[in-house]
C-alpha cells in the first residue's frame, strides 16, 4: 500500500509499475474518503483531509503516469461523486473536494487530449460498501450503487467503445 496523497510516493509507485510490467496504458483512480459535516462545522483539518484524499492522488498519479503513456494513447478514469455535481447538505468538505475532482478531470481532458490521452470520471451517488453501510441508515443505502456496477462503467470508459469520450463525468446513480 502506498500513500498517494504524497506526490513523490505516487511517482515512485507508478515508476515501479512501469519498470515491472511496462508503460501503463490506463490509470483508474478509485481513491477517496468521506467525512460528513455541514459547512458551518467543517474544520480546516477536515477540509484539508478531503482535498488531500479526494483530489490530491488524482493529480499526483496523473502527473506520474502521463510520461509513461505512449504518445497518442492512454486513458485515465477518476471516481468522483454525485455531490461533486449536485451539492448535498451535511457533506460540505466532501462535496467541495469532489467538485474539484470533476473540474480537474475536465481540465486534464483538455490539456492531455492533444497527447491522445482521454480523461473521464464516473460519479456514483453512494457506493454500497461496508463502511457506508455502517455510516448511513438503511433508507439511504437503498439508493446506493454496487461497486461492481461502477467497475462496469469504468470498464466501458477505458474500452475502445469509449474512444470518442473525453472530459465526461458519467453519473452512476441507482434507479
Amino acid at each position: 500500500m502506498a500513500d498517494t496523497t504524497v506526490p513523490a510516493v505516487a511517482a515512485k509507485l507508478i515508476d515501479g509499475i512501469a519498470a515491472e510490467v511496462g508503460p501503463p496504458a490506463v490509470l483508474v483512480n478509485t481513491i477517496g474518503a468521506l467525512v460528513p459535516g455541514d459547512a458551518l462545522s467543517t474544520t480546516p483539518e477536515t477540509l484539508r483531509l478531503m482535498l488531500d484524499v479526494n483530489l490530491g492522488p488524482a493529480l499526483w498519479l496523473t502527473q506520474a503516469v502521463v510520461p509513461h503513456m505512449e504518445q497518442g494513447s492512454g486513458v485515465i478514469v477518476h471516481v468522483a461523486g454525485r455531490p461533486g455535481l449536485e451539492p448535498a447538505g451535511g457533506m460540505a468538505a466532501y462535496s467541495v473536494s469532489k467538485a474539484a475532482l470533476v473540474h480537474l478531470t475536465q481540465t486534464l481532458a483538455i490539456e492531455l487530449g492533444a497527447h491522445g490521452i482521454r480523461v473521464n470520471a464516473v460519479a456514483p451517488q453512494l457506493l454500497d460498501t461496508r463502511a457506508n453501510r455502517a455510516m448511513f441508515p438503511a433508507e439511504v443505502m437503498a439508493e446506493s450503487v454496487a461497486p461492481e456496477a461502477i467497475a462496469d462503467v469504468i470498464a466501458f470508459l477505458v474500452s475502445d467503445a469509449a474512444a470518442p469520450v473525453s472530459g465526461a463525468i458519467l453519473p452512476a446513480y441507482s434507479g
